[in-house]
């Protein structure tokens, strides 16, 4: 297996001040997770986590011009593409993914993937604690959560288990309750492996 090739943070923060202005605007919330928030000094990409605004769009094959609702980060990241500023990027697969929660890119001109992950507000701190990593931090978080008779759910609110039928859910309000709810001590960004 080829070693992921590495980016200076410089150069990733350069592309993160380019295309922020573009991106925000279209954006409830927006964050730079990944290694750039654990302020390594290489990173092998770009991640951004976001939760879109929609807005009403009107439908030009609609006869009653009913307007639509659509996610305006999407319009934007197909601006992106058709101006050639980032382009799809292909995944372990050999394929592209580019679906409504999980968008792989690379910037063009650098060459630094980016990967965009939408998400939406009751699930905002648990997709940033495992969206900012690093993969040493997700498994320790993985496996506490399964030493208590709970699975970690990073794209959902938090932690469920089985309950006899039902399923028990136990959401999180901020990242620091991800590592509270398991007993492991609370990280910064910075700190996390």
């Amino acid at each position: 297996m080829q070693a992921k090739r590495k980016f200076p943070c410089a150069d990733a923060l350069a592309i993160v001040r380019a295309l922020l202005p573009f991106l925000q605007p279209h954006c409830q919330r927006l964050i730079v997770a990944g290694s750039l928030r654990r302020r390594k000094s290489e990173v092998g990409d770009i991640e951004i986590l976001y939760i879109p605004k929609f807005g009403k769009v009107s439908d030009p094959g609609d006869l009653f011009d009913s307007p639509i609702e659509m996610n305006e980060m999407d319009r934007v990241l197909d601006q992106l593409l058709a101006d050639g500023i980032i382009a799809k990027r292909l995944n372990v697969k050999d394929s592209t993914t580019w679906g409504n929660q999980n968008k792989l890119a690379t910037h063009q001109y650098s060459g630094i993937p980016v990967d965009l992950f939408a998400t939406n507000e009751i699930c905002w701190h648990n997709d940033l604690v495992c969206r900012t990593g690093g993969a040493q931090s997700n498994i320790q978080i993985a496996q506490a959560a399964q030493a208590r008779g709970w699975q970690w759910k990073p794209y959902s609110p938090g932690f469920s288990r089985q309950c006899g039928l039902d399923v028990e859910v136990h959401k999180v309000l901020n990242e620091q309750e991800v590592f509270n709810f398991v007993n492991l001590p609370y990280l910064e960004p910075w700190e996390r492996r």
